[in-house]
């Protein structure tokens, strides 16, 4: 076999790159290891099966993740291959953090590798080789240790988790929405969905049936021609998206406090912890604070056990506008989380009291802002 030499080759765009990887569909694993006692994990996706004889698998790890270093320390590994309502262990083995299986359950495997309780599958492997590529090493291990269970996969396409069979129609819904949101085709004008469907990868059908439900949620109407046009978000559908989010999770507190357990808590704070160093950063990002904004109510309705509440509460959300309406001075006030800090607080302490008014105030207080919003653009945006 010849190699190619590849100082002639000129690499693809990264942004390119980026988003044509997102095209490809997988599961969602987590790799962990241990150490004198000490467990480590963290997510990946690019992991694979590579042999049937000898069983083998692969695993590729940043090196600049510290569960990368520990796995060439301890050389065994173990893939833990999650599983639907695995979505928040997804996210919290995704940050850098100590100690991040201490509000995990997990079973020690004949190694000690740590095994999370619930997964769809988990694999142990021996390190076998270890060659580079990039940024990344990649682990090829021999198995010797493999189970399964009879649940659903949590899948992984376009930057959107969710369940195997309808994460196109998800990735779609949530590309139609951001469309909307994003007013990429402005007030009063007609949304192509052929266009739609080609700027998102997405099928017509997937983008028809996501303006039905963008329809029903006040975000688009239809016009006498019988095509849809983006609907002005005015002060009244924001004080009631608002008011709707909070009934949601307010009935989650009332209702599921003493079942909160200590690893949602765990998720809550690390959350709330990047969302007070996204204060003190002087470049402030303000898609990172609307994605860490939505991992955080994500994780507290998801306390409920119920998806179809999860996709409820996700379909009242309009935070996608401020993208563009916001001004860096209201940007700035956006950030205060002060709110959302006093409820991570009180759900901790079990404090229903100190919860509810929490919400209460933070719910205000995204009321308020997005009044001012709304009224700087004439009264609607």
């Amino acid at each position: 076999m010849s190699i190619t030499n590849l100082e002639s080759v000129t690499p693809v765009d990264m942004n390119i790159f980026r988003n044509v990887v997102g095209h490809f569909a997988s599961g969602v694993t987590v790799i962990t290891t241990a150490v004198d006692g000490q467990l480590y994990g963290t997510t990946a996706s690019a992991v694979s099966s590579l042999s049937m004889e000898p069983p083998m698998m692969l695993a590729c790890l940043n090196r600049s993740s510290s569960t990368h270093d520990r796995v060439v320390e301890a050389g065994v590994f173990g893939i833990n291959i999650l599983a639907e309502d695995q979505g928040a262990l997804a996210f919290h083995f995704g940050r850098k953090g100590e100690d991040k299986f201490a509000t995990v359950p997990h079973t020690l495997s004949e190694e000690g590798i740590p095994l999370i309780d619930g997964a769809l599958a988990t694999i142990v492997c021996h390190v076998a080789e270890t060659p580079t590529g990039g940024t990344h090493t990649v682990f090829l291990g021999l198995v010797s240790h493999a189970e399964a269970h009879d649940r659903e996969p949590l899948a992984y396409y376009r930057g959107t988790m969710g369940r195997l069979e309808p994460t196109k129609e998800l990735a779609a819904y949530q590309a139609t929405r951001n469309w909307v949101l994003l007013r990429t085709s402005p007030l009063g004008e007609d949304l192509d969905i052929d266009a739609i469907a080609a700027a998102s990868r997405a099928e017509a059908d997937h983008v028809a049936n996501a303006l039905v439900k963008l329809e029903s949620e006040h975000l688009v109407f239809r016009t006498e021609t019988g095509k849809y046009q983006p609907k002005p978000i005015t002060a009244e559908l924001t004080d009631s998206a608002y008011d709707s989010r909070a009934t949601i999770e307010s009935g989650v507190i009332a209702s599921q406090l003493g079942k909160i357990s200590d690893q949602t808590i765990a998720t809550l704070r690390e959350i709330t912890a990047k969302l007070a160093d996204l204060r003190e950063t002087s470049e402030s990002d303000l898609e990172e604070f609307l994605a860490l904004n939505v991992a955080y109510h994500d994780a507290l309705v998801g306390v409920a056990g119920s998806s179809q509440l999860v996709d409820s509460f996700r379909r009242l959300g309009i935070g996608t506008v401020w993208r563009q309406a916001l001004t860096p001075e209201q940007w700035s006030r956006q950030l205060d989380h002060r709110h959302v800090a006093e409820l991570t607080e009180a759900l901790a302490a079990g404090d229903a009291p100190a919860a509810q008014a929490a919400l209460a105030a933070h719910t205000e207080f995204g009321k308020t802002l997005a009044r001012e919003v709304v009224a700087r653009h004439g009264g609607q945006v």
